[in-house]
């Protein structure tokens, strides 16, 4: 299994792991408000997995180097399986483990509609919108579209604490005839 795949898979992982706890704590039902918090560990978890995956290319290379390109190309390639392995599981956790989220979310949004004064058939508009978004496919799609471009932005930022030159850059080149 290469180091991408690998690690790719352990982001997705990281994130199911993840939804399901919140799934369970409630997070993701009656105790969402409560649980907004709860959504930044996803993302402490990609920042994790990404560098480890990023570092671990770059341990693999002979001379323990790592450019700048290749860093990126690395936590690419990591966001990507991850964001479509997690697509997968978005759709089945959306489907058949919580299929009234839109419900949750509905019931959540509505408390800060009614507190901004929107009126029954702007809410009712609004509802409309969030069912549709929070269709599992929708969310599936999101997921495979989001996740790898977010996952892009991480490993520039990650890319440039992580690279390393060469230590004999000279070493390496081919000879000079």
């Amino acid at each position: 299994m290469n180091t991408t795949f690998f690690y790719g898979l352990m982001l997705a992982l990281s994130n199911i792991v993840l939804t399901l706890i919140g799934y369970f704590l409630g997070y993701q039902t009656e105790k969402m408000m409560q649980g907004k918090w709860f959504g930044v560990l996803p993302l402490v978890a990609m920042i994790a997995v990404m560098g480890l995956g990023i570092r671990a290319a770059r341990e693999e290379a002979a001379d323990k180097s790592l450019s700048y390109g290749k860093g990126v190309g690395t936590g690419a390639l990591i966001a990507l399986y991850g964001g479509l392995i997690g697509a997968i599981y978005t759709y089945v956790h959306l489907t058949f483990i919580n299929p009234n989220f839109a419900d949750y979310v509905i019931d959540m949004a509505r408390q800060q509609w009614l507190a901004a004064g929107l009126g029954d058939s702007q809410m009712e508009t609004a509802e409309k919108a969030i069912r549709l978004i929070y269709k599992p496919a929708m969310q599936a799609a999101f997921v495979t579209v989001f996740s790898p471009l977010f996952g892009l932005v991480m490993a520039l930022v990650l890319s440039a604490f992580l690279k390393r030159k060469p230590a004999n850059p000279g070493e390496n080149a081919p000879p000079v005839m």
